[in-house]
């Protein structure tokens, strides 16, 4: 009998479904990500890469606040905001300095709320588009695996690619929301642009797109659909999101 036609020993699972570990599972994200995620929906152990992600954004803010003059982040944020105009020297001055002493305080403590907030939300509003539109058996917890998976992966390279900027510049005072400008903003004068169009070309970038993608191969895994399927469960909620922001931009 060949090696090829071997008989298998009685209770030994198919390669396909032998338990990977965090690590195989992080390099599958990149490279292969419907096994990786095919193999999550079927294990979703969401811990170990929630963590993770949590771990990335407090060690980057450490590093960004240690760097970073509250003074002269709050100026340049409140340059850019319509009350400005309306606003004396003095007023802006005490605004400035007001907000400038919380941050220390609120920045990290928001940050943290915020990244916990992000995984749940997504998780949660994911799980009620699959179960309430494509009729999916699906579990909380196998959409929180998925969201965990894909924020850390993502966060993984955006964060070294963060810090990366600010050191190239050498200017820690601007917002890092702003900082990756992997969109087409980067053709345009933002003091000359409209605010709406500027919010529409920001919300539409690379890394976010990577998101939505690895977001809808994650979901097309676990509720057994093709991925040109699944992709509208995530992609129309991104993309009302965006408008939202255009809406608001226009209002605002």
């Amino acid at each position: 009998m060949s090696e090829s036609s071997a008989p298998i020993a009685p209770g030994t699972p198919p390669a396909s479904e032998v338990k990977a570990g965090f690590l195989q599972n992080l390099i599958d994200v990149y490279f292969s990500p419907g096994e990786a995620f095919a193999r999550i929906a079927r294990r979703p152990a969401w811990i170990l890469p929630a963590v993770g992600y949590l771990v990335l954004g407090i060690a980057f803010t450490a590093v960004w606040m240690n760097k970073m003059d509250p003074h002269e982040f709050m100026k340049a944020q409140l340059e850019q905001s319509p009350q400005a105009a309306k606003m004396t020297a003095e007023q802006r001055e005490q605004v400035v300095e007001q907000q400038a002493k919380l941050m220390p305080i609120l920045i990290p403590v928001i940050g943290i709320a915020g990244l916990v907030i992000s995984i749940v939300v997504v998780a949660g509003g994911l799980l009620f588009v699959y179960r309430f539109f494509y009729g999916a058996e699906l579990a909380f917890v196998q959409s929180l695996a998925i969201s965990s998976w894909v924020f850390f992966a993502t966060s993984l390279v955006t964060t070294p690619l963060l810090l990366l900027v600010f050191a190239l510049k050498g200017d820690w005072n601007l917002n890092p929301q702003e900082l990756l400008q992997a969109n087409l903003t980067l053709i345009l004068d933002r003091t000359t642009a409209a605010k709406p169009l500027w919010t529409l070309l920001s919300g539409i970038d690379l890394f976010s797109i990577w998101a939505v993608f690895l977001l809808a191969i994650g979901y097309a895994a676990a509720v057994r659909r093709s991925l040109g399927s699944a992709i509208w469960g995530v992609a129309v909620p991104w993309l009302l999101i965006v408008l939202a922001k255009v809406a608001w931009a226009s209002i605002f």
